[in-house]
């Protein structure tokens, strides 16, 4: 089609203008906004921003003085500057045009840093752009869009010397994304500690080891610090995830493990109001979670008539949660283990649940914009996600085999990368593969298999195959160089 055709314009003109920006170096600034035209493109593409029923969440944050209680809420305070400054759908447009610059100013210089030069950077996130999801979530109002960078800032923070010029203020971005989504402060962790890990194998020293160590530690404890009190300040309630044990207990539901340990501890130990619930519970944990009047859960834990009624459930299920797993650990295990697996292998992008979970204005995105900016509905309803009109199957045609073959060559690169004693090449793909296993293990074992929840970080993979390549490529390469 004729936008199809404009599109695929578009993106050869970020990529010949940015080659073009290099030769006459122009500077950072040029290839970070170009960069960030091109992450922009998916939603120009689409008409609108794009979406994701979640979004509704996030955007109602950003619009009122709401606060979710299932989901961290920095990320709607992060669209709120520019949904305020300016209303209606120039302030959408702006939300996400910063989003994208953030996003640019962070991929460049990594790019760069690892495959040896501007020019070779370019060359990287333009072939990226085009064959893996990275501006699908780039371009969507959802914290999946930070996901990756998240395990980026991990691997670049760990492996500088803290006290270098420029360290604060990375560790203070590592420290942003990580609060985007509950799930950035283990991903977090994780890439950063297995950076660390992979630079003491490679030779660091235990002083330097320790050092980077003990920052990495203070950034993930002010993560959960500042969550723990946001929440404790909003919804007097002093947690991590305040709701997070409704998630587990509808899993453990889901794999067989609730329901027999209520019938082993019903009149004992169990809460006789979740014994008098069992019966209710739906086998299905998308039904128990979002199943509205289907589900018996759904005015005691979102429609409650006072707040501690809530809390008091989620205690419930907390106790119930940690009863269920102890009494059968082996069996959690097991299905802990094929969630994890299916998630990892479970990815695609522009899973969206649209048009259904876009267009409707009861829930999510569209009770939001009716609710805040109904002078955007109009707008919405024509975007080629609402439309069902965006090219998924081809999209995921390119999409989904890049993804594996990436995939499958992070261990190759591993090896090359030990062999060829480069220390940067081996840290950035041991933080990459336990990140994205991470990522496969929090949502597959602890809440629900979703292509979406893969696909945010799986265009990681060719990413660094496609950094590396470019890197190995060059005639003269210090690809030896301390991990210092």
């Amino acid at each position: 089609s004729q936008d199809a055709a404009l599109s695929v314009c578009a993106l050869g003109g970020y990529g010949s203008i940015m080659n073009a920006a290099i030769n006459k170096k122009r500077g950072e600034a040029m290839a970070i906004a170009l960069l960030a035209m091109g992450l922009l493109t998916p939603a120009l593409f689409n008409r609108f921003p794009l979406i994701f029923p979640d979004s509704g969440t996030y955007l109602g944050i950003a619009f009122g003085h709401e606060y979710a209680i299932d989901r961290s809420s920095v990320y709607g305070f992060f669209l709120k500057p520019f949904v305020t400054i300016a209303p209606g759908l120039t302030g959408l447009w702006l939300a996400v045009v910063a989003q994208a610059l953030l996003l640019a100013a962070l991929l460049w210089p990594v790019a760069r840093l690892i495959s040896g030069g501007a020019r070779a950077a370019a060359v990287v996130l333009f072939v990226t752009l085009i064959v893996t999801s990275l501006g699908w979530h780039g371009a969507q109002f959802m914290p999946d869009a930070f996901t990756g960078a998240t395990v980026l800032l991990g691997w670049l923070a760990v492996r500088r010397d803290p006290g270098a010029p420029g360290g604060p203020l990375l560790w203070l971005a590592a420290i942003f994304a990580a609060l985007m989504h509950y799930t950035h402060v283990p991903l977090l962790l994780v890439a950063g500690g297995t950076s660390l890990i992979a630079q003491k194998v490679g030779g660091l020293g235990w002083r330097a080891c320790l050092g980077r160590a003990g920052v990495l530690i203070v950034a993930v404890a002010m993560a959960i610090l500042l969550q723990v009190g946001l929440n404790r300040t909003i919804l007097d309630r002093p947690a991590m995830a305040p709701i997070g044990p409704l998630f587990i207990f509808a899993r453990l539901n889901e794999d067989g493990l609730m329901r027999p340990w209520l019938a082993d501890h019903c009149g004992r130990d169990a809460a006789p109001e979740l014994c008098a619930l069992a019966p209710q519970l739906p086998d299905n944990s998308q039904k128990l979670l979002w199943g509205g009047a289907a589900s018996p859960i759904t005015d005691l834990i979102w429609h409650p008539p006072v707040d501690a009624a809530r809390w008091a459930w989620i205690d419930r299920m907390s106790a119930a949660n940690l009863g269920a797993i102890t009494a059968r650990p082996g069996r959690f295990l097991d299905h802990s283990l094929r969630g994890t697996l299916r998630q990892f292998a479970t990815f695609a992008a522009l899973d969206d649940e649209c048009p259904v979970g876009c267009h409707d204005r009861v829930g999510g995105i569209g009770f939001a914009l009716s609710k805040y900016r109904p002078q955007t509905l109009a707008a919405l309803d024509a975007s080629r996600q609402v439309q069902d009109d965006n090219p998924k199957a081809l999209l995921r045609a390119v999409t989904t085999p890049v993804a594996w073959l990436g995939l499958m060559l992070l261990p190759v690169l591993l090896v090359v990368g030990w062999w060829r004693r480069d220390g940067e090449a081996v840290t950035l793909v041991a933080a990459i593969m336990a990140a994205l296993v991470t990522n496969a293990a929090l949502a597959g074992a602890l809440s629900d298999v979703h292509a979406r929840y893969q696909s945010r970080i799986v265009w990681l993979a060719p990413f660094a195959v496609l950094c590396l390549i470019a890197r190995w490529r060059q005639p003269v390469r210090a690809a030896a160089r301390s991990v210092d």
